[in-house]
């Protein structure tokens, strides 16, 4: 891996420890994040985005796959796994509790400038998110 392997590792510590107090240093304050449920403008929405999952999946967990980097563009690629005990706040709803476990591949690609993530990228199946927690056929 290249000179952004120390940035990889301490972001995904953090997330795995659910620390987002921890991990905001590493973004900007007015990082742009594309999900599959819209756009977020700023780190405070990208921490409520984080909080809602964490709340509603306390076991959370982000499995590194791989990790490429080209210049100051990082990708990774991974699992995100979990079971969902609580209520799940999205765009459109909250999804109550299912119960039910969950793992799903994802891509996440970070824009870095001087070590701090400017533009974020999370590419996602949410139809086979959804199905595994009961919700879409």
């Amino acid at each position: 891996m290249g000179q952004h392997t120390t940035w990889i590792d301490t972001v995904y510590g953090h997330l795995n420890a659910h620390d987002l107090d921890g991990v905001e240093p590493y973004f900007a304050d007015d990082v742009e994040t594309h999900t599959p449920g819209g756009i977020l403008k700023t780190r405070d929405e990208w921490r409520a985005f984080g909080e809602s999952f964490y709340n509603a999946v306390p076991d959370a967990k982000h499995e590194q796959v791989r990790s490429f980097e080209d210049g100051d563009t990082v990708i990774v690629e991974g699992v995100f796994s979990g079971t969902q005990t609580g209520p799940l706040v999205m765009d459109n709803g909250t999804l109550p509790a299912s119960g039910n476990a969950f793992a799903f591949p994802y891509v996440d690609l970070f824009q870095l400038r001087d070590g701090i993530c400017i533009g974020h990228r999370v590419y996602w199946d949410n139809v086979g998110f959804l199905m595994q927690l009961g919700v879409q056929p």
